[in-house]
């Protein structure tokens, strides 16, 4: 990476000016757009094109280079699961833009807290041993299943958490902002995974009817070009979970991915994320398609959604670990065998509907899932109750495990 001072003719001033600004190197200035530069006050046309020149100058981006030289240097981080690491080439790429879309509940938001954990393992462990940023656009970020992901890995969860960076987005021009904030991460704070869940998820929302689409495309562009530059730039791997929408086909319809062809170009490998049958909650099975890649075959594997992250199968145990003690282990007790001189035990004289929250018909549908008693409801995996149960959250589930304890202590 080099500094602003060692391009010829910039000044102190101007220096400042590019850093207010988000331009903080050599390369993001060399990769920056002429027009994005000059808009800068106090700077104009002919300096902004002058100092963009002199940048690429000084980097040697000016010159024609035998292919065999390109240094790709490309490194990856691993998803969690074997078979989708295999078909993604050994697992999330750096320097690239990868854009995962998918139905509701088909694994996007699953995997983004995933590469948020195992981004921080070792290299020799499928990992980079680096910060994240991650910008949420829906608020679906979950601090408790991280923990878990965490636990799972064999890393602190506390600290795991310290090294995710956050910002809650709440319109489509908070998220152009915060994504130049995440370069900055990038250089101060050695961050190399930038998360954007969901992409399309603002702008969908407030560029709507035909006449708003030419700008929700420019701004949308100029958000895939600063990103696919900044990936570049500090060799960073960047996530971006797409929404979908029906697209029909005589009298067939499938799942496309919105945002249209700036997108599709844009990224440099496109993943769909399927769901098994009809509906999302009839399995946590998921299916993982590569749509469009530079080097990678059109090929697609299975992997489970789980409440420790994406997996190869639906059963992942968490390793018991010293020092790692947080509420949500009480989320997976083994169940206390120790006989009892009652004939029942004091949770089985507990009926299910004396759990704040949980009416008549609700416990009927955990009675069908075998779950009798307000212990068997404290054992449980929340998101995997969740996707059996209709209706049920898993941060439902967990305020009804929450109140259950709270039973069981009196």
């Amino acid at each position: 990476m080099a500094d602003l001072n060692q391009i010829k003719g910039i000044n102190a001033r101007q220096i400042k000016l590019l850093q207010d600004n988000g331009i903080s190197t050599a390369e993001a200035l060399a990769m920056s757009p002429g027009s994005t530069v000059a808009e800068i006050d106090g700077l104009g046309d002919k300096t902004a094109k002058k100092l963009i020149w002199n940048a690429r100058n000084a980097l040697g981006m000016t010159d024609f280079i035998q292919a065999k030289d390109i240094d790709e240097n490309v490194e990856f981080i691993t998803t969690g699961s074997s078979e989708l690491n295999k078909i993604l080439g050994g697992g999330f790429q750096t320097g690239k833009l990868t854009e995962v879309y998918g139905p509701f509940k088909s694994g996007k938001t699953a995997l983004a807290h995933t590469i948020s954990v195992t981004s921080q393992l070792s290299v020799k462990n499928g990992g980079l041993n680096t910060s994240v940023a991650y910008v949420d656009t829906e608020n679906t970020f979950s601090k408790e299943k991280i923990k878990r992901i965490a636990k799972r890995f064999g890393l602190n969860p506390s600290e795991t958490l310290s090294r995710i960076f956050h910002a809650r987005i709440y319109s489509s021009d908070h998220q152009s902002q915060m994504i130049q904030k995440a370069e900055t991460l990038c250089k101060t704070r050695g961050v190399r995974l930038i998360i954007i869940d969901s992409l399309m998820a603002l702008l969908r929302a407030e560029y709507v009817g035909i006449g708003k689409l030419a700008p929700r495309q420019a701004l949308l562009n100029n958000i895939i070009h600063t990103l696919s530059r900044i990936a570049e730039t500090y060799n960073c791997a960047v996530l971006l979970t797409n929404q979908v929408s029906v697209k029909m086909m005589g009298m067939f319809s499938t799942n496309d991915a919105i945002g249209g062809n700036i997108v599709a170009h844009g990224c440099h490998f496109r993943v769909m994320f399927k769901t098994k049958g009809f509906s999302s909650n009839n399995s946590l099975k998921r299916r993982a398609v590569i749509v469009d890649a530079p080097d990678l075959p059109p090929e697609e594997c299975e992997f489970y959604i789980t409440s420790t992250g994406i997996a190869d199968t639906d059963k992942v145990e968490i390793p018991e670990s010293l020092g790692l003690e947080f509420e949500v282990e009480t989320l997976y007790e083994e169940k206390d065998d120790t006989p009892s001189n009652n004939s029942e035990s004091a949770s089985e004289q507990i009926s299910l509907v004396s759990v704040k929250g949980i009416g008549k018909g609700t416990a009927e549908g955990l009675k069908a899932l075998g779950i009798s008693s307000i212990d068997v409801l404290v054992a449980a995996d929340p998101d995997d109750l969740s996707a059996k149960l209709s209706g049920a959250s898993t941060s439902k589930v967990l305020e009804w495990q929450k109140n259950a304890k709270g039973l069981l202590k009196t």
